[in-house]
């Protein structure tokens, strides 16, 4: 693997994407105004309710039992206000990359159950920083519902590549990581944090997704990618869709001593992340 997001291997697998994918000019925005400690949930509600599918998306979303909100939340401001910027955020952000990366892929990649998977990685996230102790839970759900894009960008503008990736996997029954290295040189993570980075990310959503199958590159994101990566796995050993394959990569012991969880944890984490799972199936609308 290599261990830059610079590296030359990236470079030159990136120069023969055909257009790069933008994120919508309502995200670039929406970042720009969570960046303003003045900025309203008046003026981010308005944001959003200029367009109205993304603002009708919101209000299914935050009603739902993911968030358990007891009363029902009936106007963007209003979901702001008690769900707070982050949340909101995520959900824009989520809802926007599906548009971004819309297709139904190949026969041993349906994109339904990538989808599927990635949701799952992303409550998996959420329920392993609440255990661990972390706050903004929202981070970590996202971190872990986006951390396999790269895969989705391979498939959609490297496609030639994706095909014999997905032929070694078929093959000698590898993990997808694997066959990137030996086709590509190059894994989906990688691809995915730069990516990120292109669309002017949070450092440490970039670190997490580049980062997830190796936190021991993550630098100062350590913790946060070690979520991600112990996310995954979780998600991986109760079935929830597919990332490509269907192998269970180890469970990296710099990830595991940087969390300080215990083996009655772990039971207890994937037994929530069986019920978290349930009530983030909502996201599925988004497809």
């Amino acid at each position: 693997m290599t261990t830059s997001l610079s590296s030359e291997q990236l470079r030159q697998l990136i120069a023969k994407v055909p257009g790069l994918p933008t994120l919508p000019a309502i995200v670039d925005r929406l970042n720009e105004m969570m960046l303003n400690p003045r900025t309203t949930a008046k003026e981010v509600g308005r944001l959003i309710t200029s367009d109205p599918a993304l603002a009708a998306k919101i209000l299914k979303i935050v009603n739902s039992s993911f968030y358990g909100f007891p009363n029902r939340i009936t106007t963007v401001t209003h979901a702001i206000v008690i769900l707070g910027f982050n949340t909101v955020k995520s959900v824009v952000l989520s809802s926007t990359v599906f548009d971004v990366f819309k297709g139904k892929g190949e026969v041993d990649f349906k994109r339904e159950d990538f989808w599927r998977h990635s949701i799952g990685c992303g409550a998996a996230c959420r329920v392993i920083a609440r255990e661990v102790g972390f706050s903004a839970l929202e981070d970590f759900f996202i971190a872990g519902l986006l951390h396999d894009v790269g895969k989705i960008l391979l498939d959609q503008y490297l496609h030639d590549d994706f095909l014999k990736v997905l032929g070694i996997v078929r093959q000698k029954d590898c993990l997808f990581l694997e066959a990137e290295n030996e086709v590509l040189h190059v894994t989906h993570a990688e691809i995915g944090g730069w990516l990120f980075q292109h669309w002017r990310l949070s450092k440490g959503l970039v670190q997490a997704v580049a980062h997830h199958h190796n936190p021991a590159l993550a630098d100062e994101a350590l913790q946060s990618t070690a979520v991600i990566h112990l996310g995954d796995i979780v998600c991986r050993s109760l079935q929830c869709g597919s990332g490509g394959d269907a192998r269970i990569p180890r469970v990296s012991p710099v990830a595991w001593d940087a969390l300080g969880l215990t083996a009655t944890q772990l039971e207890s984490i994937l037994c929530e992340t069986d019920q978290e799972i349930e009530k983030a199936k909502v996201f599925m609308d988004f497809l």
